[in-house]
């Protein structure tokens, strides 16, 4: 694995005029600069978008320290508590190294697409793209904490007791929706979805002014969505992940 994958952002190119149909593959071009008039240019970004924060998760798991909790045993579990919620979020929602590299990635990607068009992609524009992209993830992290405390929910990940990759993958995509409660019963992790929509939402405030909360931010809502089922598989895997990158395991 290689961070040069991370060149692959570039590698989606509309062809053809009019809405999008297909994509085909470069390697270096960089699309020019389109003023962003009508819904399908916009849709356009938002496809090249997607895909890539597929490309950057590998990326990710070269920075992640992750905190590996073994499978969920509700005769052991204990909930967290306030001092372990506020090191959890200074560890691995606020000041990880993790989110300053995923906010330089996809501050970097939104660069190479030049999207919102109007930031340019100079100098200040990458820098506007890495601010709005970490104030987003901080209030998109500190939404989920907090609801989650005062809900009693979890935010840890918990791996999988079972073995397989498709058991494990699945328990992977379930835990993206669900969470565990204070009684250790599964429920709806809903201070997650409000947390990854709200932040997206709230970080059109900043935009350009026809960038719409329930448009764009929605969107973008969707796509933190599926990154964080990306990095749930990172974490079930990531035993294997690090033997295979030779990186020591943080317990």
């Amino acid at each position: 694995m290689d961070v040069r994958l991370c060149a692959m952002a570039g590698a989606l190119e509309k062809s053809g005029p009019g809405p999008p149909h297909s994509f085909r593959l470069w390697s270096v071009h960089l699309p020019a600069a389109q003023p962003d008039e009508h819904d399908w240019t916009r849709m356009t970004r938002f496809f090249r978008f997607a895909p890539l924060l597929l490309l950057l998760a590998p990326c990710l798991a070269f920075a992640q320290s992750y905190t590996v909790n073994g499978p969920f045993v509700a005769s052991t579990y204990h909930p967290m508590d306030g001092a372990e919620r506020w090191q959890r979020w200074w560890s691995e929602d606020g000041g990880s190294p993790t989110v300053h590299l995923h906010t330089l990635l996809v501050a970097g990607s939104e660069q190479i697409v030049n999207d919102p068009p109007q930031w340019g992609r100079n100098t200040g524009g990458f820098l506007r793209r890495a601010g709005s992209e970490y104030g987003s993830l901080v209030i998109a992290n500190t939404v989920q904490e907090g609801m989650a405390a005062m809900a009693g929910t979890d935010t840890r990940y918990f791996a999988c007791a079972c073995t397989g990759f498709l058991k494990r993958s699945g328990h992977a995509v379930e835990m993206t929706f669900l969470t565990y409660n204070r009684r250790g019963q599964k429920v709806l992790d809903v201070p997650q979805f409000a947390g990854q929509y709200g932040g997206a939402m709230i970080s059109t405030l900043w935009w350009p002014h026809h960038y719409s909360a329930l448009v764009q931010g929605v969107q973008v809502g969707h796509m933190e969505m599926g990154l964080t089922g990306v990095l749930h598989m990172l974490q079930e895997f990531s035993p294997e992940l690090k033997r295979a990158l030779h990186l020591k395991s943080r317990e």
